[in-house]
Formats: structure tokens, C-alpha cells, sequence
């Protein structure tokens, strides 16, 4: 019951066109598909074609759903920038001498975005004899704003306290505007934060590991070549032992820890530059594509030259 309100809620949020009934049987279909699938090919083909189906399936549902979220913040964020200038055009409307709800109407311009929609369902809820207050509650109905809930409630409680709505809306659209330009000013200074995850997982993180990885290698092929032997330089003498460490182990460990990194490092960016951890979803992919092609041209090309063994 809990799945179907959070799926309806961020179907609303999103804008999609697509009924709550039909996302889903969508979503209960594919685990059945995959399912039957992965069992039918782990039959014919054995238990790694199974992962691999239910792989698929995570992945999928993950995207299914992911994007839903990715949606409803895109339209948070262009109601949240728009809203200044939206709260701007009504009050110029009303200092016009229109009434509230055509002076609702006529600002909803479509460069508005999502929040020209709600504009014009409050005005419309006003025409058919609704309170200020209660056509404006249906604004951020559709828009998972809580800039927007605030600015309602802001506007709500103006009204019942006998506030100009006109001087209302002008102040707190000052106010928006400050606080967004404000916003701006802060993002642009964590950037440099931002850049310094990003070069340490992306660009650090895979020199360090190919240069170990490559470092490990060379002290196991020494090992096997002189198992017992014990090499002497000058004054020093390195005594090698078999090492119990296989270099496929190595090399998954490898991979391993540099994707579980830059899942962590892509959640930190995204709470870092956006406030929410879930912003840095799309990060990720980058990261640890970013990270197995540096891992692996350092490792098969630069240092491949110096390698002996």
C-alpha cells in the first residue's frame, strides 16, 4: 500500500502521462519475465546466466524508478527558479486592477514550466468559487517543491492576516530571488570540493590501484622464480617467500573497490552540490567508467613497458 501512494505521489510529481495501474504492472511484470528467464537459462546454461538475468532485473526496476525521482526534482528545480518571476507577473496583474483569479489565469506563460500548469488550476479553482487559500494549497500539489510549499504556506497566512497580496507577492519574491542567488553563490564555492572528489576518485584512485596492482604482480612473479632464493644488493639482502595471492584475485579486488568508491564518492558529490544524496546517482556511471578506462590504459599501456616478467 505504501509502494502504490510513493509510485502515485512521484507519477504526479514527475508529469508523466502514464496511469498509476499501468507503471505498476509494469513494474510487477518484469521481475516475473526475468525470473522465469534467469531460471530457464540457468537450466540451459548454468548458474552465471541466472546473476545475470537478475542483474538485469535490479538494474532495470533501479531505472524504472530511479527516474521517477530524477524527474520530479528536474520540475522542482525549474518551478523553483520560475517562481520569482511568476509571483512578480500576478502581483503586476493585480496592481493592474485584475482580479485575483484572471490575474492567476494570465500568468501562467508557458516559460513558466511545470509551475504555469498550477497557476492556472489555482485561478481556475478561484473562478469556481474556491477561497484564495485553498486554490493556492493545489499548487504544489503536482511540484515536489518545499520552496514552493513554504511560499504557499508564506502567502496563505499573509491573506488570513489581512496582507496586501499584491506587496506579498512582490516581497517574497525579493526574498526568493535573494535566497536562490544566495544558493548560486554557495554552489559555486563547493565546487572546488566537488572537483577535488572527483579527481581523487576519477583520476587518483585508478593510478593508485594499477600502480599497486602492477607493483604486486612483479613481487609474485619474483616469488615464483625464486621461490627460496635471497637476492643480494651491497649491504642489503631481500629474502623472497611464495606469495598465496592469485593476480585475477588482485585484479577484481581492484575493479571491486574502485566501483564500491565511486558509488560512495558519486552519493557524496550529489549531497555535497545538491543537498540530496539521491543527486548523486548520476554520477556514479561516470565515475566507474571514468575509473576503469584510466585503470586500464595505466595498467596494459604505461605500464606494461616496464614490466619483465
Amino acid at each position: 500500500m505504501n509502494y502504490t501512494k510513493w509510485v502515485d505521489k512521484y507519477i504526479k510529481y514527475s508529469g508523466l502521462k502514464i496511469e498509476l495501474e499501468k507503471f505498476i504492472k509494469i513494474a510487477c511484470f518484469l521481475p516475473i519475465f526475468f525470473i522465469s528467464l534467469g531460471l530457464l537459462l540457468y537450466i540451459l546454461l548454468g548458474l552465471f546466466s541466472l546473476l545475470v538475468a537478475l542483474f538485469i532485473l535490479i538494474l532495470l526496476e533501479v531505472i524504472l524508478h530511479i527516474s521517477l525521482v530524477f524527474l520530479a526534482n528536474k520540475r522542482a528545480a525549474i518551478a523553483e527558479e520560475m517562481l520569482p518571476d511568476a509571483l512578480r507577473l500576478i502581483s503586476s496583474n493585480l496592481r493592474a486592477g485584475i482580479i485575483p483569479e484572471k490575474a492567476f489565469i494570465e500568468s501562467a506563460r508557458p516559460e513558466f514550466g511545470p509551475l504555469s500548469e498550477q497557476i492556472k488550476e489555482a485561478g481556475k479553482s478561484m473562478m469556481l468559487g474556491k477561497e484564495i487559500k485553498d486554490a493556492l494549497n493545489r499548487i504544489p500539489e503536482k511540484i515536489n517543491s518545499s520552496l514552493l510549499r513554504k511560499t504557499v504556506i508564506l502567502i496563505s497566512e499573509g491573506i488570513i492576516k489581512g496582507g496586501n497580496l499584491a506587496n506579498l507577492l512582490d516581497g517574497l519574491s525579493d526574498d526568493i530571488k535573494s535566497s536562490l542567488m544566495l544558493k548560486n553563490e554557495i554552489r559555486a564555492q563547493v565546487t572546488s570540493y566537488i572537483m577535488f572528489i572527483f579527481l581523487a576518485l576519477g583520476i587518483g584512485a585508478p593510478l593508485l590501484y594499477a600502480s599497486s596492482l602492477f607493483l604486486i604482480e612483479t613481487l609474485i612473479s619474483l616469488s615464483e622464480i625464486l621461490p627460496t632464493q635471497t637476492l643480494q644488493a651491497g649491504v642489503m639482502s631481500l629474502a623472497l617467500s611464495n606469495i598465496n595471492l592469485s593476480k585475477e584475485f588482485l585484479l577484481h579486488y581492484s575493479i571491486s573497490v574502485m566501483c564500491l568508491s565511486a558509488i560512495f564518492g558519486g552519493i557524496l558529490i550529489g549531497l555535497v552540490k545538491e543537498g540530496k544524496e539521491i543527486a548523486g546517482i548520476k554520477y556514479i556511471p561516470v565515475i566507474i567508467i571514468l575509473d576503469l578506462s584510466i585503470f586500464y590504459i595505466i595498467k596494459y599501456i604505461v605500464l606494461a613497458s616496464f614490466a619483465v616478467f
